[in-house]
């Protein structure tokens, strides 16, 4: 097996190999999506590797023409998902940029399959053999297709794109990522368009894209690899995290909730649920949660919610909370309503205590002070009765 083979046929191998990790990630994960971005350029990318060794092994013209053709579909795929995973990972660059990019990729495709034979050559009129890595291949000899300046100014923009990206985010102050992408990207860009201008010559026998973008996929991986053993990490640490401020939650008897405000699901930990006896497993919509409420609490409840999504305040009632069983316990709630990047509401999260005893003391203590008011007053009214009937004896 020759040089060339085994080369491009690893490059392609890596590159599903790690297509397929990271589309597993974007299936756990679905708002992963710079994952899925990373795994369609990978899958593109193995699939110009493959048509570029085909294409190194041409035996005419018309052949060659046809792969060539062929190759920008995969070759633009690439482009375009390195575009929107710097946007997405990167959280910078220039949307409208981005679009323009995304928009020459496109007219280069429907250029590509016009009459001409593609958007590379206007026409190949032979094909030269050439020595590379060991082994004999074939090399285009024809004229350049005018229209591959917008290859060209689409490459340009795409390295641009790039490189504003990557000081954005340094200053943001995501300096490694900006350095892996910022360099290594630009790097394989300014390859891509070396090799492809040494094939349109004759000198090469092909872009080598297949390899050039090998560049893109490692350096993507790299991050996104990097980016999911500090997942992995956090994950660990929140976990523990969440072990204590469980138990601390259980020592202070509070309970933790959470209202979806956009899918109306409330959801409330064993503890809450444990305090307040009521809500079974699983998720409740919001209505349902108001319904366990004292009817005589329960509007000024519902107007508590309504003001603190309304005028972003927080939350803060305390009101009873009637279980299935008809037992009621009082409830103090509290809790900060999340908003979005729009000022919408998305969620209410919050704690709950159950003060029950200490209504319950109160209401005890209040009976007492009455009955010690009582006292006092029939003690106050004795001591005027004996002073009068003192004063009327006298």
């Amino acid at each position: 097996m020759s040089w060339v083979t085994v080369t491009w046929s690893m490059a392609a191998a890596v590159s599903l190999t790690l297509a397929g990790v990271h589309l597993l990630v974007w299936l756990r994960d679905r708002e992963a999506v710079a994952n899925l971005l990373f795994a369609v350029s990978a899958v593109a990318a193995a699939a110009v590797a493959m048509m570029e060794l085909v294409l190194m092994r041409a035996q005419t013209p018309a052949e060659f023409e046809i792969i060539l053709r062929w190759i920008h579909i995969p070759v633009a795929i690439v482009a375009i998902t390195i575009v929107w995973f710097v946007h997405q990972y990167l959280g910078t660059g220039r949307v409208w940029l981005a679009w323009l990019i995304t928009s020459l990729r496109g007219l280069v495709l429907v250029l590509n399959f016009s009459p001409i034979p593609n958007a590379t050559f206007q026409e190949i009129h032979a094909l030269r053999e050439v020595y590379f890595l060991g082994e004999t291949l074939s090399a285009p000899v024809g004229e350049a297709n005018p229209w591959r300046l917008l290859l060209h100014l689409s490459t340009g923009l795409l390295l641009i794109y790039v490189l504003d990206a990557a000081v954005a985010a340094w200053k943001l102050g995501r300096a490694r990522q900006a350095w892996v992408l910022g360099a290594s990207l630009p790097i394989a860009i300014a390859l891509a368009a070396v090799f492809s201008g040494l094939m349109v010559r004759g000198i090469l026998p092909g872009p080598l894209i297949g390899l050039v973008f090998l560049i893109f996929v490692l350096a993507m991986a790299f991050e996104l690899s990097v980016d999911l053993i500090r997942a992995k990490q956090l994950s660990r640490q929140l976990r523990e995290s969440e072990e204590r401020m469980r138990l601390a939650a259980h020592a202070a008897e509070l309970g933790f909730w959470d209202w979806d405000i956009k899918r109306d699901e409330v959801w409330i930990d064993g503890v809450g649920k444990e305090r307040t006896g009521t809500l079974g497993p699983g998720l409740a919509d919001h209505e349902r949660y108001l319904s366990l409420i004292h009817p005589d609490d329960r509007d000024r409840v519902r107007q508590a919610l309504d003001q603190a999504i309304r005028f972003q305040q927080d939350f803060e009632a305390d009101f009873r909370m009637v279980s299935p069983g008809g037992e009621e316990r009082w409830i103090s709630a509290s809790g900060k309503v999340e908003h979005g990047a729009h000022g919408e509401a998305l969620r209410l999260r919050g704690i709950s205590m159950d003060i029950t005893a200490r209504r319950e003391f109160e209401s005890e203590l209040q009976k007492h002070r009455s009955a010690l008011g009582h006292t006092q007053r029939v003690f106050a009214l004795g001591q005027l009765s004996a002073a009068l009937a003192h004063e009327l004896n006298q």
